[in-house]
């Protein structure tokens, strides 16, 4: 019997959820500018990274945590993935762009077999962007 790591699994969560994000036709933040160019509407995505005076349309992921939920004898044969999505753009939440980019979201989270556990939603006035945040979780075994 295999023992489901902690690093194996975040180490699944992210590529999964890197894979989601290219899936959606969002941009690397680590390519955009060397191998890519962004447009102003496009969102650009990168791993737990500050907000350092990026401008536009940009999305953080980090990993929350990863707790066992399934042992067998002395293995943890499950453990669920927990992260949080933040979601940062120009555009207000009226709009259409980021209506049906946080409706595409979180479609393709729960096809992806997420849960999307809470969201809160803000304006932030010292950036002036409209803030989406999205916990979600799954149970990797």
């Amino acid at each position: 019997m295999k023992n489901m790591t902690n690093s194996k699994v975040r180490k699944l969560g992210r590529r999964e959820l890197r894979s989601l994000f290219r899936a959606l036709k969002f941009k690397d933040g680590l390519t955009v500018g060397s191998e890519e160019t962004a447009e102003p509407n496009d969102f650009i995505y990168w791993y737990n990274k500050n907000r350092d005076g990026a401008v536009g349309n940009y999305i953080i992921y980090e990993v929350v945590a990863s707790d066992p939920t399934h042992r067998a004898d002395d293995a943890v044969i499950g453990r669920e993935f927990y992260a949080q999505i933040d979601v940062f753009s120009t555009s207000s939440f009226e709009s259409k762009l980021l209506t049906e980019t946080l409706e595409n979201i979180e479609n393709a989270l729960v096809a992806a077999g997420f849960e999307v556990d809470a969201r809160s939603e803000d304006y932030e006035h010292d950036t002036r962007l409209y803030h989406q945040a999205f916990f979600v979780s799954k149970i990797y075994l």
